[in-house]
């Protein structure tokens, strides 16, 4: 008998891989239709960019779009071949031999864990590299030089206990330890008092000292009271400041799990913490899990197709990819935007497919 159940398996493991397979080409290249080509495009027909290249850029975008589509690749597999087991009465066969509904189900969890498990390591070892990759090679396509290895346009709110705002901090241009073009907005009494700019400056031992710059005194009623010029002006205390600074070079997208938590640490220190970025890192590991959630929500659902109609596994996959997706960005936005937590945010469509899922499943199993 445990023969004939691991033979039982692989049989419905292996139905698995080809609609997964064609779920995930089919969603990308409409994907690619939709959002890259017109970008690549333009790269070609207006800056000028060779063809090569051009398709070295389209094909870096490719990874963090897989890790979109696997999701739907899997609702299809799932939903397709159990809708195809049902129509042949292969569910029934196996029922009435005693084998439970919630042991035919092995094989959809395993499917869905591993394709979770290859979305992850897709999402941690190849997304970040590819996307830093990308960006370079846009910039040397556009501006045919290499990417500067500083940061340009920072900007950092420095926040009290309180929440409150302090100070902000704009940078034109860093570059290892030097500065340029630096201005603070000094905030300390609850308005803006003062205003620090500078035409270049360093960072030495936990401070910035400014060169060549003014000092803007404002009165409570925002006017401009004193004008004061230095050659030279020390702002000590700023070490989470050039930590960010530091840390700034790359973008949220660009970063894996354990350099988003770094970076959020340090926003938790300065009191600078925004949602999009909680949202972001809690979806760095619900994204990669929905691809187990859709896969036990997709097979009872394919149960649920009429041997007449063999077109409604199409249907349902439809409508779930779209109420998913839909789900994916209405929560994502609200969490943003702080109307709801950012960790339910990025849980919600998971949540909600799954529910419908296993209310589905149990009422099948009975």
């Amino acid at each position: 008998m445990t023969v004939g159940i691991k033979m039982l398996d692989r049989y419905i493991a292996n139905e698995f891989w080809q609609p997964l397979l064609f779920g995930i080409g089919i969603v990308t290249g409409v994907w690619f239709g939709a959002e890259q080509l017109k970008t690549i495009f333009n790269l070609i027909m207006k800056s000028g960019v060779p063809l090569n290249m051009a398709l070295m850029i389209l094909g870096l975008h490719l990874p963090e779009i897989v890790v979109t589509t696997i999701p739907i690749g899997v609702l299809l597999g799932t939903l397709l071949v159990f809708n195809r087991l049902s129509g042949d009465s292969e569910i029934i066969a196996l029922r009435t031999s005693g084998v439970s509904f919630y042991r035919i189900m092995v094989a959809p969890l395993m499917f869905g864990l591993i394709t979770s498990i290859a979305s992850f390591a897709i999402s941690e070892c190849v997304v970040p590299v590819a996307n830093q990759t990308s960006k370079k090679l846009e910039f040397l396509a556009l501006y045919k030089s290499e990417m500067p290895t500083g940061q340009a346009n920072f900007t950092y709110m420095e926040r009290g206990k309180d929440l409150t705002l302090q100070r902000v901090f704009y940078i034109g241009f860093y570059n290892q330890k030097m500065l340029n073009d630096i201005i603070v907005l000094d905030f300390t009494r609850n308005k803006l008092v003062q205003i620090i700019a500078a035409a270049s400056g360093f960072w030495d031992h936990g401070e910035w000292i400014l060169e060549k710059g003014r000092t803007y005194v404002l009165s409570g009623s925002s006017d401009i009271t004193r004008i004061l010029q230095f050659d030279k002006l020390v702002i000590p205390g700023i070490k989470n400041i050039q930590t960010a600074l530091d840390s700034g070079k790359q973008s949220p997208k660009e970063m894996n799990m354990f350099e988003l938590m770094g970076y959020i640490d340090l926003l938790k220190r300065s009191n600078s913490l925004s949602n999009d970025v909680l949202v972001r890192l809690y979806q760095k590991f619900s994204n990669p899990l929905a691809c187990l959630i859709v896969a036990l929500a997709g097979a009872p659902l394919g149960l649920l197709a009429r041997r007449s109609r063999n077109n409604i596994g199409f249907i349902y996959s439809a409508g779930i990819v779209f109420v998913y997706y839909v789900l994916q960005s209405t929560s994502g936005a609200l969490g943003e935007a702080g109307r709801i937590d950012p960790l339910l945010a990025a849980w919600l469509p998971n949540i909600v497919i799954g529910t419908v899922g296993a209310v589905i499943l149990y009422n099948k199993a009975k």
